[in-house]
């Protein structure tokens, strides 16, 4: 039997730190492919609201001035979620992506939920 995985939505963040609870997105990426094919895609820089560390900088090649105007997490994070709802997300190491979503949401007082698919494990 075929088992395809045709309508998705892959998912690629950037962070100031790797800790959920202490660091914030500061930017989000995504592809949405229905059918097999792409339908959309979705991106936007997110001001984390405190200076980047230079190691952020240096992994990100994102910079203070460029998030300077960027919206807070809390005004795109609405939009974001209409753009991936009911969809499976994909993503390579989802787990780490997911629980920045989740965590932005929960702080937002919003629910998130979502299946997910961990290219990294396929990888593997």
């Amino acid at each position: 039997m075929d088992m395809v995985l045709r309508n998705y939505v892959s998912v690629d963040l950037e962070t100031t730190g790797l800790r959920p609870k202490y660091d914030k997105i500061i930017e989000i990426g995504a592809v949405k492919v229905e059918n097999g094919q792409i339908s959309g895609t979705w991106q936007s820089l997110v001001n984390p609201g405190r200076k980047l560390e230079e190691a952020t900088v240096n992994l990100t090649g994102l910079t203070d001035g460029m998030l300077q105007n960027a919206p807070g997490i809390e005004e795109i994070l609405p939009d974001f979620m209409k753009f991936s709802k009911d969809h499976v997300l994909l993503g390579h190491s989802l787990l780490f992506d997911y629980s920045f979503l989740k965590k932005a949401a929960v702080n937002a007082g919003y629910a998130f939920e979502a299946a997910g698919i961990d290219t990294l494990k396929l990888a593997r």
